[in-house]
């Protein structure tokens, strides 16, 4: 446990030396205050506009965290040739993974936790109404968050930092029109291609079903038990992503 909170400690320094989180937090705060001056634009619906605006930023940033920092988090330790300082150490290379894993978790936790105390702040200094689907939004961008973390380093293991963003995104963006593979699997031509649409329904995580902005936005209860289910539903992703990823990161050969 030592070792993991060393390598994560060191990511979260690296990141805060790069000035990602800065970066992030800055260009979040200002969209979030300029959305709230919009009134002449929003016909009416200035509180949904702000509340809209302010969970997209949250979850664009948190992804721009992900691909800028999260896709690199392996090739620079090769390609500095520090791995190979982290592997003569009492470091395993299970502990590498894992400590990049919880580094990136807990810069994102930082900049949702930022931005999500900003965000609350404006809405209470410009008296917007929100329920609890706002708070469970949230967790659900940072449970999403998590989850395309776990690919970043996943495809990270045994791609370069262009691959793997790319493959995380097309990820992240394939897990949104998931429910639309049915439409495929009942169009498609050949009996392969309908074996690999249910594979990708099956391996692709339905980021659509966990998105709940629209219900947050709109002051929509949504159920506890939905939010347990969202945790149990990307915990059982992440801790699979994970175990890939230490298997492939044991194989793997350094020159």
């Amino acid at each position: 446990m030592k070792n993991i909170y060393i390598v994560a400690s060191i990511v979260f320094k690296e990141s805060t030396r790069h000035k990602i989180i800065l970066f992030s937090l800055i260009f979040a705060f200002i969209i979030i205050t300029v959305s709230t001056t919009l009134r002449p634009l929003a016909l009416g619906e200035i509180e949904r506009l702000v509340k809209d605006s302010g969970l997209s930023t949250i979850t664009l940033f948190s992804l721009f965290i992900i691909f800028f920092s999260g896709t690199r988090l392996i090739f620079q330790e090769i390609e500095k040739k520090t791995i190979f300082i982290l592997v003569t150490k009492p470091v395993s290379r299970d502990e590498i993974i894992l400590g990049k894993f919880f580094g990136l978790l807990s810069i994102i936790l930082f900049f949702t936790s930022l931005t999500t105390l900003y965000f609350l702040f404006i809405l209470l200094l410009k008296s917007i109404t929100f329920n609890t689907t706002l708070f469970y939004s949230i967790f659900n961008i940072f449970l999403e968050s998590i989850l395309l973390s776990s690919f970043a380093i996943f495809f990270s293991t045994f791609t370069t930092p262009v691959l793997s963003g790319i493959f995380t995104f097309f990820t992240y963006l394939t897990g949104f029109f998931v429910n639309n593979i049915s439409f495929l699997i009942d169009k498609a031509p050949t009996f392969i291609l309908k074996v690999f649409f249910k594979f990708l329904m099956l391996i692709i995580p339905n980021f659509y079903y966990l998105d709940i902005k629209v219900y947050a936005v709109n002051n929509i209860n949504i159920s506890f038990n939905f939010i347990l289910f969202s945790f149990a539903y990307i915990l059982i992703y992440i801790v699979l992503l994970l175990y890939l990823s230490v298997l492939i990161f044991r194989k793997k050969e350094f020159v």
